[in-house]
């Protein structure tokens, strides 16, 4: 178990100690909003920092001790060094003291937990402890107790934590968050580039074995959570607003270059309101308009609802979901487009078009090019990938039946 108080920040070592100056990215490569978009998109990703907007007056704010605290511990059990990230398992190990609770925390008291954390990681090999590492690691303006001496050389060393070019620490300095969002994500990568497997711990209240943790993985990994923070916790059944409504799709457009769809969710945003919680004819219509942004075959299925006017935005969207194999609403033909939507009925239906879309294949010929000779000519293989298309087909009907 380690002890001493919790503490951190990038300063560095002096020249003398060190042999090497490296310019302090906490003051400068930090400095600005596009500088540290990596790091705002991982905080995103991890919903650290709850429901911050990240501009630049945010960015330049001092953060408490218990929101670094907190952002620490969920970085400390994604990458599994932690097996939760409850503040009394890290209070049980030795990484921060049980009474911090401090409006403000110092860049030497958040370097120090940093260290901890660290060194912690070496006990139970989460870390790879190097054989030579020097004991007496310190800045111009700081000398660490001797404890952290092994540990910051080796932060320096793997770029964790890093200083400024004359110098100084700054060690009474209040904890930025810009440089929290810096600091933890080369904590988060150092320990992942190690060879530790990354775990889900995005909501604390989705455990690992509950059904929407994997879809909830895979609109992580599509890009879903990158424009937007929903928090710690997801509150599956609690209405999702029109703005992370459109932010969660237009990050999945974004990271495959959709100018065209993001363009068209934002004018649907602009119809509804940012501020309004997004009903079900709001989830079909931006669901429509992702799938349209995937290439994918189209069946001839039609799903009736009987409280859908024809020709409505609304039974537009549907139809465009029904040939995808999408449908929304109740099982008896009653679509409810003004009901508000949960944030797992609106995430189960992202990840079933995500996931289970039908791609097209590259050599899969224009159906308009067909004709009854080249049909009788089909070889073997084409015969079996016509059947296998169509058992696709009756298991996704079968789905959509069972409301699976």
């Amino acid at each position: 178990m380690l002890s001493g108080k919790k503490t951190f920040i990038a300063g560095f070592l002096a020249a003398a100690i060190a042999g090497t100056i490296a310019i302090d990215p906490l003051s400068i490569q930090a400095s600005t909003k596009s500088a540290l978009s990596p790091e705002i998109a991982f905080s995103r990703q991890l919903g650290l920092f709850d429901q911050q907007e990240f501009n630049s007056r945010d960015l330049n704010r001092a953060i408490s001790e218990v929101a670094f605290q907190n952002s620490l511990s969920r970085v400390l059990a994604e990458t599994g060094v932690l097996n939760s990230y409850a503040r009394d398992e890290m209070i049980n190990n030795g990484i921060v003291d049980s009474d911090g609770r401090q409006r403000t925390i110092t860049r030497q008291q958040a370097c120090e937990t940093i260290l901890r954390s660290i060194m912690y990681g070496w006990i139970n090999n989460s870390l790879p402890r190097p054989e030579e590492v020097r004991a007496d690691a310190r800045f111009k303006d700081w000398r660490p107790d001797t404890k952290y001496g092994p540990a910051l050389d080796y932060a320096l060393k793997t770029g964790v934590i890093q200083g400024s070019p004359d110098g100084s620490f700054r060690p009474d300095d209040r904890l930025k968050l810009k440089e929290a969002l810096w600091l933890l994500k080369r904590l988060h990568d150092l320990i992942v580039a190690n060879g530790n497997v990354q775990r889900f711990a995005l909501f604390s209240d989705v455990p690992q074995d509950h059904y929407m943790t994997r879809p909830l993985i895979n609109l992580r990994n599509a890009g879903a959570f990158d424009l937007t923070n929903l928090g710690r916790r997801l509150n599956g059944t609690g209405n999702i607003s029109v703005r992370d409504l459109g932010l969660v799709i237009k990050g999945i457009l974004v990271r495959n270059n959709k100018v065209q769809h993001i363009n068209h969710i934002d004018h649907i945003i602009k119809q509804y309101g940012l501020a309004r919680n997004a009903n079900r004819t709001m989830l079909a219509r931006m669901t429509a308009v992702l799938t349209s942004s995937i290439p994918h075959y189209e069946s001839d299925q039609q799903i009736l609802y009987s409280d859908v006017t024809e020709g409505s935005g609304a039974a537009d969207a549907l139809k465009i979901l029904a040939r995808a194999g999408i449908r929304l609403g109740y099982n008896n033909n009653v679509f409810a487009g003004h009901e508000s939507v949960s944030r797992f009925e609106a995430f189960g239906v992202i990840n079933r078009i995500i996931s289970e879309l039908e791609a097209l294949s590259p050599q899969e010929p224009d159906k308009s090019a067909l004709t009854t000779e080249k049909s009788a000519s089909a070889t073997n293989t084409d015969m079996e990938a016509f059947i296998n298309r169509l058992r696709s087909k009756r298991e996704r009907v079968r789905r959509i039946l069972n409301r699976e």
